[in-house]
Order: structure tokens, then C-alpha cells, then sequence
């Protein structure tokens, strides 16, 4: 609706001495079809509306984010109906009900910021991995066998454009280690002409992981040694046309996958034995958070006791000229629901959509500011930031009490 639309409607309820908006039952009883009438707030933008009980408890959002278009358009005010049912489609009690709401004005914003605990997510078309299974190599791209908070999928990694695409369900295999030659290998790859890469204990009995290229024959070709304390490798990927391997690497803080391009080879004076010098091309990370706190502004993975900031924070509503009782703030906080996220008052009418994330698990919520609010949302992968902007260009609205019967 136009803004001069907005003032003609607020000119036309002062005229008539700010008569309370009326609901009146429509004329077929056996519906319980309620119609409601009010004048909306002199500001453009969406409206959401709920139903409330008697004890001020949200029985029904009978409209989420709607346009005024979404409103029939009467002659002095905006005009819609309730069924009496609640939100289950479950007829409600006999009694007194109030209808209320919010107009959420154009200027509120919400707007991607940051991505956390996940390397592999880096926009919001980005598939969620919470954890990877296997590794594989066809056609320049990595295989990944992964699991999401949407079930078990297979994805192709570009080595190009490092971008993810979503694959059918990959047939890994690896190829035969020789024992004679290994200790107790635990995953191999085929390389490049011919060889072989395995991943194998140091010696008999030792936990310590080492990193070797067999050649056909076989025979160790070189070796990669590798930090105790860093995370050890589960599984492995070669190309067939380059001294590049993948490392699938994992610790209880976090899962990893490093590419590594062999750069050179030399036997040092008085030793035996090659020493490779490797380059690390790149280096994704999934961060291991059963649950997550806030510290300075950023997510820090923390165990599930601990301490979240309020679920509930307060703002300044903007005045509405059309109400006798001004309502000048309003305490918000984040809904989960399948479809994503959204903001909701603290009686849980939704207000503006946030994301369309699923699986959500949690969400917290830190002020930014006087009129903005970031949200930090969780779906078990990774924790998404969103920032709300311009909170202040709300305002709230009563359409008054009427009788259900």
C-alpha cells in the first residue's frame, strides 16, 4: 500500500475520535467465523497478527509477513476473519479473545554475515557437511562420501573452482596393500604410474601414523611422517597424474581434509633414506561443537552445559499515532521452525523471516547496536550469522477484544 494511502486511513480513524477497531461475528454461527476490522499503523511494510487468549497467551498467528494486498481493503480499514480454530486447525474454547499485532516496517533488514566451524561452507548455496566418511578421486575431482544434518549424501569437490556439487552415490574402492611391504596399513589410494599410497602404522602394535608411496614392484618410493598430536588420517585420495595425495584427517576437536603436491626429493649426506618436501594446497576444517557460546562478538565451540546469553532481548518500538495505549518496546527472539529461522516476539508471534536453514538445532542472540541484532544459528554442520538491522521501524497495533461463541 502506498504511504498516502497509509495517512489517508490515519486522517480518517482521527476523524472518528479513534473509535476501537471492532470484530464482529459473520452471519453464519455454525463457522464461528470471527471478522476482524483496524486500521493499520501509518508505516509501510509487513504485518503480522496474532490471536490471544484471555490470559494474553498466542493461540493462533493468523497472519505471518503478510501484505496489505493479503487484507481485504474496506472502506475506513483493513478487515480479515479467524475461524476460531488455533494453529493445529482445533476449535478453541467459548470466551473473550484480543487480536494484536506488528507492522515490521521495509527498513528492517536481515542480512547474511558469517559462517563458522565449517571450511566448506562459504555462501548459502553451500551444502552443509557435518562430517566426511571417504575420500575418492575421478576425473580431477575429490569424491566425498559425507554426512549432513539432511542424511548421508555424495558430493564432487572441483579442484578448479574448489566448489561442492551434490553426486549420486559413489562406489569408492582402494586398491590391495601389499603386507610384506606395509606394517598394518589402514587405507590406500592408486597414483600416478602405477604406485600406490597408504596410510600405516609405524611400527608393530604403535598408534603412530605414517604417510608411503609403494612402487609397483613394491617398494617404499618415500615416506610422510606425521605429528602424533596432530589429527590422524582415516582415509586417502591420489591422483593418477601428479604426486598429489588428500588426507582425510580427524582428532576429537576436528575433521579435516589437506591436498599435498610432493615439491621435492633429496637423500641427505650420510642417511639412506629420501626426504619429500610437501606443499599443502589447501585445507578445509569441520570444527567438532556439541554446543557453542559467544566470546567477543564470535562463536567458540563449548560442551552442552554451557551458559547462553538471554533468549529474550528488548527494542524500542516506533510510536503509533493510532494508539491510545503506546506499547514502546517489544522483547524479541529467534523461532526454529522446519521451514528455517525467523524473529518472533517473545510470545512467539513471527515477525521477519531469517533463513531458510533446516534441521536447526539452536540459536543465540547478541545485540548489535541500538536497533540491529545478530542471530547465531546451529544446524549440528554449522553456525550461520545473520544480522537484523533497523528493529527500531516496528510498530504495534491492537485490533481489541471480542467474543468467540
Amino acid at each position: 500500500m502506498h504511504r498516502a494511502y497509509f495517512f489517508f486511513l490515519l486522517l480518517l480513524a482521527v476523524a472518528q475520535a479513534q473509535e476501537t477497531p471492532s470484530a464482529t461475528p459473520a452471519t453464519t454461527p455454525a463457522l464461528r467465523l470471527v471478522r476482524l476490522h483496524f486500521v493499520p499503523p501509518p508505516l509501510e511494510g509487513t504485518i503480522s497478527l496474532g490471536i490471544y487468549d484471555a490470559h494474553g497467551k498466542l493461540v493462533r498467528v493468523l497472519h505471518r509477513e503478510d501484505a496489505i494486498s493479503d487484507f481485504t481493503i474496506g472502506h475506513d480499514a483493513l478487515e480479515t476473519t479467524w475461524d476460531g480454530n488455533d494453529d493445529k486447525g482445533q476449535p478453541l474454547p467459548e470466551g473473550k479473545y484480543r487480536a494484536r499485532g506488528f507492522l515490521i516496517g521495509e527498513e528492517v533488514k536481515v542480512e547474511g554475515v558469517d559462517y563458522f566451524f565449517n571450511d566448506w561452507v562459504t555462501d548459502e548455496s553451500s551444502p552443509h557437511l557435518a562430517r566426511i566418511s571417504h575420500l575418492g578421486m575421478g576425473d580431477n575431482k575429490l569424491l566425498l562420501e559425507t554426512e549432513t544434518p539432511a542424511g548421508k549424501r555424495s558430493f564432487l569437490f572441483d579442484l578448479a573452482t574448489e566448489k561442492l556439487f551434490a553426486s549420486e552415490p559413489l562406489v569408492l574402492t582402494q586398491p590391495p596393500a601389499s603386507s610384506a611391504t606395509l606394517v598394518e596399513p589402514v587405507a590406500s589410494a592408486s597414483g600416478k604410474d602405477g604406485t600406490v599410497w597408504a596410510i600405516d602404522h609405524v611400527s608393530k602394535g604403535s598408534s603412530a601414523l605414517q604417510v608411503v608411496q609403494l612402487s609397483a614392484e613394491p617398494a617404499i618410493l618415500r615416506k610422510l611422517a606425521l605429528a602424533p598430536d596432530a589429527p590422524q588420517p582415516i582415509g586417502i585420495a591420489a591422483s593418477p597424474n601428479e604426486d598429489r595425495i588428500f588426507l582425510l584427517e580427524e582428532s576429537p576437536a576436528l575433521q579435516r581434509v589437506r591436498s599435498l603436491s610432493l615439491q621435492t626429493t633429496s637423500t641427505p649426506s650420510g642417511t639412506a633414506e629420501a626426504v619429500s618436501d610437501w606443499k599443502i594446497d589447501f585445507e578445509k576444517k569441520i570444527v567438532a561443537h556439541e554446543n557453542f557460546a559467544l566470546r567477543d562478538g564470535a562463536p567458540v565451540a563449548a560442551p552442552n552445559d554451557a551458559g547462553s546469553p538471554p533468549e529474550h532481548v528488548a527494542f524500542a518500538l516506533r510510536e503509533n499515532p493510532l494508539e491510545r495505549d503506546h506499547r514502546g518496546s517489544i522483547e524479541v527472539s529467534i523461532g526454529l521452525g522446519a521451514d528455517g529461522s525467523f524473529l518472533q516476539s517473545a510470545d512467539g508471534l513471527p515477525l521477519r523471516t531469517v533463513s531458510a536453514t533446516h534441521h536447526l538445532k539452536r540459536a543465540l542472540l547478541a545485540r548489535h547496536g541500538e536497533s540491529a541484532l545478530d542471530v547465531f544459528q546451529d544446524d549440528g554442520a554449522v553456525v550461520e550469522q545473520f544480522r537484523i538491522t533497523n528493529l527500531a521501524q516496528m510498530m504495534a497495533f491492537d485490533c481489541g477484544e471480542f467474543e468467540l461463541k
